[in-house]
């Protein structure tokens, strides 16, 4: 067991129930594997749950602006139907951009001048060299940056979950100079992640370093999955992103093959679990009416899970642009460990990081705008249907393996790891 300590500056953190605390609690769980101790700092929003073992977790308030318009949902996020949210999206924007972000990002001047305080007593009592900070929100990263400013020997990770100033879902004002200022806060970094190498073909603009960290698999699947079921259902767990995604293609392709008789409208059912599910159901209007449409709001992520694991298919959603792809979320985790067929649609040009990942492992097929996936989903319902209601699948485990969570957290030495 290596001497060194290591500190994470993470908002978002478990138990608050988001795809982003997910992320970081893996890697701070994989980072009790490579260091003496780790410790946490995070925003504390009153979630229910407990911190992950082992660690040692500094809970600290966050008054800011989601504490106050936040919507009621686990993650504290506003549904797509929400009153607030369609008040206050034009201000989202400018909520998360420089310099408005100082006062209005997550976290909030309170949350940073206490995390600031905290880290330093940390790491003066406990000598710790490694400290670790995730985008978004700014707030982690602009305390790690005083940190290194005060404690020049850290070595300081600065991980990107998202793109700032992303250009297609153009999420900040003014993104010239939000650049130009991202540049400079991360500029002492010693090492900038991000989660596909889409994403950093961007984030080498703001720091020439930036390297690939990429969502791990922590267990393999089964070597087979088969569960039967009495219709043929299509899963999506998870929120939507209205201008993004699309589930046109879907549509149009079940709705053909039912048109031509080949497939019985009453034996599919398409599921759908998440806060957005008033906009499921607007994506969902022109579906043959006898295809069965179950759609339900939240759902526990242990249920999602099981859900997830019992399909027949599982529906992803991405979008890409013109040198722009490599938008893996969570959820394509999620799927490749339940082992299930995938049915990825990008709504854009073809995304090879995606298709690389999901066909490179036998876990499904992608389509990007223009393909239709008709002849694919006939293939899985015809299997269905002549197999007992099961469509029986095995991924290439070999090949997964690669996914599997496999390097320390970070280097001590200031090397940059490379995936």
């Amino acid at each position: 067991m290596p001497a060194e300590k290591i500190l994470f500056l993470t908002n978002y953190f478990p138990p608050r129930p988001a795809v982003a605390g997910r992320r970081l609690g893996h890697l701070a769980t994989w980072a009790q594997q490579h260091y003496q101790r780790v410790f946490v700092i995070r925003g504390d929003r009153k979630f229910t749950g407990e911190d992950l073992p082992g660690m040692t977790v500094v809970p600290l308030p966050s008054k800011d602006l989601r504490s106050l318009i936040g919507g009621s949902g686990p993650a504290g996020t506003l549904p797509y139907d929400s009153y607030r949210r369609k008040f206050s999206g034009p201000l989202l924007r400018l909520r998360q951009s420089f310099p408005f972000l100082y006062l209005t990002d997550d976290g909030g001047p309170l949350y940073r001048r206490d995390a600031y305080r905290e880290a330093v007593r940390l790491i003066e009592a406990e000598g710790i060299r490694t400290i670790f900070s995730s985008f978004r929100p700014w707030s982690d990263h602009l305390v790690a940056r005083r940190l290194k400013k005060k404690f020049p020997h850290l070595h300081w990770i600065a991980d990107f979950r998202d793109l700032h100033a992303d250009p297609v879902r153009k999420d900040v004002w003014w993104p010239a100079l939000q650049r130009w200022w991202a540049r400079r806060i991360i500029a002492t970094a010693d090492e900038v992640w991000g989660v596909s190498a889409g994403q950093v073909q961007y984030l080498r603009e703001l720091h020439p370093g930036a390297s690939i960290r990429r969502n791990r698999l922590f267990a393999l699947p089964p070597a087979i999955t088969s569960p039967t079921t009495d219709r043929f259902t299509i899963v999506y767990t998870g929120s939507l992103y209205e201008d993004l995604q699309s589930i046109r293609p879907l549509v149009r392709a079940l709705n053909a093959l039912v048109t031509a008789g080949s497939v019985d409208p009453d034996a599919v059912e398409l599921i759908y679990r998440g806060k957005d599910d008033l906009l499921w159901n607007e994506w969902t209007k022109a579906l043959h009416p006898q295809i069965h449409c179950n759609t339900r709001s939240y759902i526990a992520p242990a249920s999602a899970q099981k859900l997830q694991q019992e399909a027949q298919l599982l529906l992803l959603l991405n979008w890409s642009a013109d040198n722009y792809y490599g938008v893996l979320t969570a959820k394509l985790y999620d799927y490749l460990a339940a082992g299930r067929p995938i049915l990825a649609l990008v709504n854009g040009p073809p995304d090879p990081e995606l298709t690389e990942i999901v066909e490179g492992t036998r876990a499904g097929h992608t389509y990007a705008v223009g393909e239709s996936p008709a002849d694919w989903i006939l293939g899985c319902y015809q299997q269905w249907r002549n197999g007992g209601g099961r469509v029986p699948w095995s991924v290439n485990l070999q090949r997964m393996a690669h996914y599997l969570e496999s390097k320390p957290v970070g280097n001590n030495r200031g090397k940059i790891p490379v995936d």
